[in-house]
């Protein structure tokens, strides 16, 4: 592999380096997958500093579960970020074309390996029918719904304003994910780096949504301070214990949290922070570190929650965020704070809340006139 092929120029790395990487990963993977996808296009056209190589893993197991890797040559190193699928959500290509995300992923990418030509023709079958009305609208209807159940989360947690807007981040992406499927543009990156494909919606639409979006979720702030606490959480969260010693973690929640709390990953989200915040790309910078913080402070919670017996969720909260950490890791609360934005008064959280519910008819307009029936719970029974 050629140096100008792995490392990056002044546009970043390149695509024939990034597709090499790629099928070097692959065959590194254990176990053996039935099937490796590449997300695509390769280079991060909103963070191309930073060499990222996303690969859907297709194997014979019942859990999605997601890992981080890299791939070293001679001249440089790629990040390696693997999902692993069952092959059992792809039996029913109309039941998977329905699912909120495993469509898009599969759209979003081409094959770079195989050992099972079935499971070519069930991935070709779930892009067939992503469109098929009735799975279209289960699917945004799903989007719509977790961005509702964010949506309350953020009131239940106006005590602790920071908080209160983080879930307020997440309800947004999750209405941003709906709308961006309704006009057949890509969802990647929208729950972690959005302002880029909000910018494309904006130009579609004619509506002000990177307005709203950044107003709603204060992202203008300069995030160095929390880059800087990022690391700080990932330590005190590393000393903490590990999921090996605790039972009662379901595969899922201890595969989100091994790979929540790896080094590698660190290394990886602070590179494309800084990478970020370098450029000045505040409003993205800011999303990307609220929600990999989230992630980390949800690594304690959930060994406590294990062992008090309680079956847990990795990223789902049982109890107020503020309550949660208190009892489990006392001593990121501060630097959680300074991530999610500390300078937010409870009056002020209250305004982003009514803010995201009008970003959230907003949303839902748009799909309507489109012509789509929303099917979210809030939405089934209207006209």
């Amino acid at each position: 592999m050629s140096e100008s092929r792995l490392t990056p120029s002044s546009h970043g790395y390149s695509e024939e380096g990034l597709r090499e990487a790629a099928v070097k990963a692959s065959r590194t993977l254990d176990p053996s997958p039935l099937a490796v996808r590449c997300r695509t296009p390769l280079v991060d056209g909103d963070c191309p500093e930073v060499a990222d190589v996303d690969l859907v893993a297709i194997w014979e197991r019942k859990e999605e579960l997601p890992e981080r890797r890299t791939v070293d040559g001679p001249t440089g190193r790629a990040f390696v970020d693997v999902l692993w699928i069952p092959a059992s959500a792809l039996l029913d290509p109309f039941e998977a074309a329905g699912y909120m995300m495993l469509p898009h992923l599969l759209w979003e990418s081409e094959p770079v390996s195989t050992r099972s030509e079935a499971i070519g023709a069930m991935v070709e079958n779930i892009r067939l029918n992503m469109h098929e009305r009735s799975a279209w609208e289960k699917r945004i209807g799903e989007q719509i719904n977790f961005g509702d159940a964010a949506l309350k989360e953020a009131t239940r947690n106006l005590d602790f304003p920071p908080a209160a807007v983080f879930f307020l981040q997440t309800a947004h992406a999750y209405y941003l994910t709906a709308l961006a499927d309704c006009l057949k543009q890509s969802v990647m990156s929208l729950l972690t780096r959005p302002m880029a494909k909000v910018r494309r919606m904006s130009a579609e639409t004619g509506l002000e949504l990177e307005r709203m979006v950044s107003a709603n979720l204060r992202l203008e702030a300069d995030p160095s301070r929390s880059l800087e606490a990022l690391g700080r959480v990932h330590a005190a969260v590393s000393g903490r214990g590990s999921p090996r010693q605790v039972q009662g973690l379901g595969e899922r929640t201890r595969g989100h949290y091994l790979y929540s709390i790896s080094p590698l990953e660190l290394e990886y989200r602070e590179a494309v922070a800084g990478a970020l915040v370098g450029k000045g790309d505040y409003a993205n910078a800011n999303f990307y570190l609220r929600f990999w913080a989230y992630s980390l402070s949800r690594c304690p919670v959930v060994l406590e929650e294990a062992r008090q017996g309680r079956e847990t969720s990795f990223y789902v909260p049982f109890r107020p965020f503020e309550d949660s950490v208190q009892a489990a890791c006392p001593e990121i609360l501060d630097d959680m704070s300074t991530i999610f934005g500390r300078e937010l008064t409870a009056a002020e959280a209250g305004e982003c809340v009514e803010g995201t519910e009008a970003f959230r008819g907003l949303a839902t307009r748009l799909i309507r006139e489109r012509g789509l029936h929303l099917t979210s719970s809030r939405d089934a029974t209207r006209p």
